[in-house]
């Protein structure tokens, strides 16, 4: 679908990625996010970038962001987050609304959190992941690269993908394991 020159919530849509190139003086966000295409985020991010073009950096006004905290370029973080001491977000990774990261967390290029996750202290969330609204997790988790992690669920335990790339449940289970405890019922 050609949207080229429509005018959505107020804004003219001025073109397809590759036109980007047209606005050299232009940063860029991207706000997509895709719990079943989890690499959408890094899909856009490398084609702007192999245009040279940069990302802008938004984090909203009410956001409290403690001592040593690092946000790398083309970041968003929403209205009413706060950010821990040494919590380490990376490139295009975006929070939605009201997260709580806890210190020494780090959360890796391209991964998504959804409105209202609760990360305790020492969590290292991979690459291209998506964690649901309301997730909690424990202190001193690993979430592998490309994991998707259902809304509500409660991380107990590392999430080392070996294949399973999707947990869900209180605590986090795979949802290969989800579905056969469901059958058994």
């Amino acid at each position: 679908m050609n949207l080229h020159g429509k005018v959505i919530s107020g804004y003219q849509v001025l073109g397809e990625i590759n036109l980007a190139k047209d606005y050299p003086n232009t940063q860029y966000i991207s706000s997509i996010a895709n719990p079943t295409d989890r690499v959408i985020r890094r899909k856009i991010w490398d084609k702007i970038k192999k245009l040279g073009l940069h990302f802008a950096t938004l984090v909203h006004p009410s956001v409290i962001v403690y001592k040593d905290v690092i946000i790398k370029e083309g970041c968003v973080v929403n209205a009413s987050c706060v950010l821990g001491s040494n919590v380490i977000l990376e490139e295009n990774v975006h929070l939605a609304y009201a997260c709580n990261i806890a210190h020494e967390t780090k959360i890796c290029a391209h991964s998504t959190l959804g409105t209202g996750v609760n990360l305790s202290s020492g969590i290292l969330i991979g690459e291209d992941c998506y964690i649901g609204a309301g997730v909690s997790a424990t202190h001193d988790v690993v979430i592998e690269d490309d994991t998707l992690v259902a809304v509500g669920s409660a991380v107990v335990d590392n999430l080392r993908t070996n294949g399973q790339h999707m947990w869900i449940g209180v605590p986090a289970i795979t949802i290969k394991e989800y579905m056969r405890n469901k059958l058994k019922k």
